[in-house]
């Protein structure tokens, strides 16, 4: 700890307290007594490495807790609760000024509880990645309760939950809604949402990526129902620039199923190689809620009459087609182009996950695909 206890002790005591670097574990053995140790402000490190720990609480203190990161940025620092406890962590009404960040979340196993659950809370939750967890109940990476988390570059894979086997949401906006910028949802599997499950919340998905989800009853990437109750439940989703590859679901909606109410905006996103069962072999809704794609591609969804079957809003321009355009080296957003709108992705996401080989792609193959 880089400020003593003494001098530490004085200037509480004088309310000038300073913000200090806890170590775990070179200051406290685990990260729960760190978390004990701190006082708003303060930020604890863990060094690279797996942490046995669950039921870990924030107590609501405005801190930061940080892991380390591999030379490809990516978290070197794992949480395992090996089955043990309710959860591995939980937050009850933090704020955005409570940051978490570069850790992995993992080994929850058959409980009724979400490997982090959130209860009225707003953290900022950055390069996280949840992997690996399975429950009974409703999330199986993330259970948000009428919170208005922020996440940013993060990874939900290989959850399962009866609900949103990546992430679920029940009832927010009081007065917030959460976010998601560059997350990646892969290979997670439940019942309603595969992916995520959206109930009565309006979220915004931004530059997201929904590949192999399965759904056994509808959704395969994500569900989404609102209530007419009131504003805040509505359902109202915005995703723009997001991807939605090889999600699966029996029932209806390859990748988005759309549910008794609210208003989903999908802007600039690609659906495509999806399968449904029933009905919306890209996107299902049913009155009286209402998809609205703008800008966006459609293509080789398969399963059902229509890709996109329920109550729509079309503007003309969409690209909708039984086949997508040829891959293609550098064509990043999928649109059958290599062009100035990749070279712009690549750059504006550099590090994580693009890097030089695809700049070099976007240039070799710069122009219409073949």
């Amino acid at each position: 700890m880089r400020t003593t206890a003494l001098t530490s002790a004085l200037l509480i005591a004088s309310g000038n307290a300073p913000a200090v670097t806890i170590d775990v574990p070179g200051d406290f053995p685990s990260i729960q007594a760190a978390i004990e140790a701190a006082s708003d402000g303060d930020v604890i490190e863990i060094a690279a490495g797996t942490y046995h720990e669950h039921d870990l609480s924030l107590q609501q203190k405005a801190i930061t807790i940080r892991g380390a990161t591999d030379p490809d940025g990516l978290p070197a620092t794992t949480i395992d609760s090996l089955g043990l406890g309710d959860n591995i962590m939980a937050f009850f009404g933090e704020g955005n000024d409570t940051i978490v960040e570069h850790l992995v979340f993992t080994g929850v196993a058959g409980g009724d509880w979400a490997a982090v659950t959130m209860f009225h809370a707003r953290p900022t939750m950055r390069n996280c990645t949840f992997v690996g967890n399975e429950t009974t109940g409703i999330g199986g990476g993330v259970y948000n309760l009428n919170g208005a988390p922020v996440f940013i570059d993060c990874r939900f894979i290989d959850n399962s939950a009866d609900w949103g086997g990546g992430y679920a949401c029940w009832e927010t906006g009081q007065p917030d809604h959460p976010s998601f910028l560059r997350c990646t949802f892969s290979g997670n599997t439940a019942a309603l949402g595969g992916g995520f499950a959206n109930l009565r919340s309006s979220p915004s998905l931004v530059e997201c990526v929904f590949e192999g989800n399965v759904a056994t009853d509808d959704g395969g990437a994500v569900f989404n129902e609102g209530d007419a109750c009131c504003e805040r439940w509505s359902g109202d989703v915005v995703m723009a620039s997001c991807l939605f590859d090889g999600n699966t679901t029996a029932g209806s909606g390859g990748a988005i199923c759309n549910r008794t109410f609210g208003t989903t905006t999908i802007d600039g996103c690609t659906i495509r190689n999806n399968v449904a069962g029933l009905a919306g072999s890209a996107v299902a809704s049913s009155g009286p809620t209402m998809a609205i794609l703008t800008g966006s591609t459609v293509c080789s969804n398969a399963g059902t009459t229509g890709q996109i079957e329920g109550p729509m809003d079309l503007d003309g321009t969409n690209s909708i087609d039984d086949d997508c355009p040829v891959d293609c080296e550098g064509d990043v957003n999928g649109d059958g182009d290599v062009d100035i709108t990749d070279l712009l992705t690549v750059i504006g996401d550099w590090g994580v996950p693009y890097d030089v080989s695809d700049l070099l792609a976007v240039i070799s193959g710069w122009g219409a695909c073949e």
